[in-house]
């Protein structure tokens, strides 16, 4: 009895020695994800959920609530702003990432995703662009609710333009992006952009695969400016994409009862997963 309480004082030891050895190397890997881990999720690459910003389109009642969904579906840290060109019953509506944070559309340095065009024959066209080069997607003519209040509702003379996300508008619409980051809806909203990602990759092959690598000029200024300073590290991008693709969220340590998941606006550092089915 006394030699096998011997052993087992002696097992216990080397375990212990062993994890005081072992815990500052796993301290050390635990460093936050690799820019490289970082520049592949959805958000980084400027990726969205077309299909549903094509149906936001057709359901929504005001251009405003255009703007709230579009933010709901996008992933990644950048608000999504909108404007529309009309001339008749010709439109142009474009969705842009504002990179540089100015609050409103500059070409030169944001980057723009999608356009929905509605020509004179009232038929709609959808394009994505960047690393959502690959969609081109035609919808039937009609005068949906949103085409309505566009046109009903407002008067040109925004820079030229018909309508565009006016600067006022940006804090509410980054407030209400953040709460709905930290509700379960947005989790949800993650797992079918997953399942989104997953078809398109399947369906438009080599054509996403080039898209994704053909990102625009302001995208790569942006992704090489996040690299130098190492802002990436403390960017809320891909943490919430790797919770939503996984079926097993609770193996993260980070799920919720009462409100989803955590982390919504918090930072990527100390998480380094990515969307396995996008690698």
């Amino acid at each position: 009895m006394l030699a096998k309480k011997r052993n087992r004082k002696t097992t216990f030891a080397l375990l212990a020695g062993a994890s005081l050895i072992a815990g500052p190397a796993i301290a050390a890997c635990d460093s936050g994800p690799t820019y490289e881990d970082w520049a592949a999720t959805d958000g980084a690459a400027g990726r969205i959920n077309l299909d549903e910003v094509q149906k936001a389109f057709k359901d929504a009642e005001s251009p405003t609530d255009f703007e709230k969904r579009v933010n709901e579906i996008y992933e990644g840290d950048g608000i999504v702003l909108i404007r529309v060109e009309q001339d008749g019953d010709y439109m142009n509506l474009e969705g842009w990432e504002d990179l540089n944070k100015s609050k409103e559309i500059e070409d030169t340095s944001d980057d723009r995703l999608f356009s929905i065009v509605r020509n004179h024959n009232r038929e709609h066209e959808m394009r994505g662009y960047g690393a959502n080069g690959y969609y081109h997607n035609s919808f039937g003519a009609g005068d949906f609710l949103f085409t309505y209040m566009l046109l009903s509702a407002f008067s040109p003379g925004f820079g030229g333009y018909y309508y565009h996300t006016p600067i006022y508008r940006y804090d509410t619409i980054s407030r209400d992006r953040t709460n709905y980051r930290n509700t379960p809806g947005y989790r949800s909203q993650v797992s079918s952009n997953t399942s989104y990602f997953n078809k398109q990759k399947s369906f438009a092959g080599s054509s996403y695969d080039q898209a994704s690598r053909n990102v625009s000029a302001s995208r790569q200024t942006y992704l090489n400016n996040q690299k130098t300073s190492g802002s990436y590290k403390s960017s809320s991008t891909g943490v919430r994409s790797s919770w939503g693709s996984s079926s097993r969220g609770s193996s993260l340590g980070r799920t919720s009862s009462s409100s989803g998941f955590f982390g919504g606006g918090g930072s990527i550092r100390g998480t380094g997963f990515r969307r396995p089915s996008l690698r």
